[in-house]
């Protein structure tokens, strides 16, 4: 008989709209929309940064997310290859000194240019070694003790599902390389789009016990002749949100989940959502004050 996971309460964040440098109002924002992760607001003032990140540890607010996005380790030109990863390693060292769960980096792309090119290069052997190779460098020069560097699920580079993922952090091995999961980036085809519970379950089997931190936004499959996805806010579109919310809240990391790609109003309604899905469930929000 298989024996159920006990539910922990879940940690729900998103954007800061409002430009406050006051550590008290970004408290307060954060606690008025229920949220107890709160996204790396980029201070670049130390003695600020260190009030709010005693004010966030006061009020139980993690910092969840400190950004390295979009810089390829896989670029063609030496130079600009080593500049992205000195920058990776920037950001990473931040996100340790101000606490952050992790720095979220992506996947590489091979050709020139802006990133995110798509390529069958991009999911190649030699893709893979660079790309470890990479992450091994970036971890052995920070050495990060708080903080782990993760990469963000994506369809047109690495890693574009659970399987290579899990290729990639084995090969690295490395106690600094955690896991980062958006299911929208990765749920592009009709089969995973019909069945992403299931799919999202056998994203948590596989990577579950790495995840450090989670991406919420969903998907539309625009009903045309040739299959497209647009992007939407959560619960504006098909993504199984009660099983994202259950395997989540089946994990044994506090690992929150953050509203990203939207409007402050869209935000508002994608955390009611959220919110009224985990409820539903019987899964309870940690910190917060009042409703969205």
């Amino acid at each position: 008989m298989e024996t159920r996971k006990t539910k922990r309460a879940i940690r729900l964040g998103g954007p800061c709209f409002k430009r406050v440098s006051d550590p008290e109002a970004m408290v307060a924002y954060h606690k008025e929309r229920s949220f107890s992760a709160a996204y790396d607001p980029g201070f670049t003032d130390q003695a600020l940064m260190n009030e709010l990140t005693a004010a966030y540890k006061e009020a139980d607010i993690v910092i969840a997310e400190t950004p390295a996005y979009g810089l390829s380790v896989l670029d063609p030109d030496p130079q600009v290859r080593e500049e992205k990863i000195q920058s990776i390693i920037r950001q990473l060292q931040r996100a340790e000194s101000i606490g952050a769960l992790c720095a979220v980096m992506h996947g590489g792309t091979v050709r020139p240019g802006r990133w995110g090119q798509h390529s069958p290069e991009n999911f190649g052997k030699e893709a893979v070694d660079a790309t470890v190779k990479a992450i091994r460098r970036i971890l052995d020069t920070v050495r990060p003790k708080k903080s782990k560097l993760v990469i963000e699920t994506e369809s047109r580079v690495l890693p574009d599902g659970p399987d290579i993922y899990l290729e990639i952090i084995k090969a690295v091995d490395h106690p600094g390389l955690g896991a980062h999961l958006d299911p929208v980036n990765i749920t592009l085809s009709p089969r995973r789009y019909y069945f992403s519970g299931a799919f999202i379950r056998e994203c948590f089997e596989k990577i579950g016990s790495y995840v450090v931190s989670c991406h919420a936004k969903d998907t539309m499959m625009m009903r045309h002749s040739q299959v497209r996805f647009d992007e939407t806010f959560a619960g504006n579109g098909e993504l199984d949100y009660k099983a994202y919310i259950t395997e989540l809240a089946s994990l044994d990391q506090d690992a929150p989940i953050m509203i990203e790609h939207c409007n402050e109003r869209q935000m508002g309604w994608a955390a009611r959502f959220i919110i009224d899905q985990a409820d539903e469930l019987g899964i309870s929000m940690r910190g917060g004050t009042a409703s969205p």
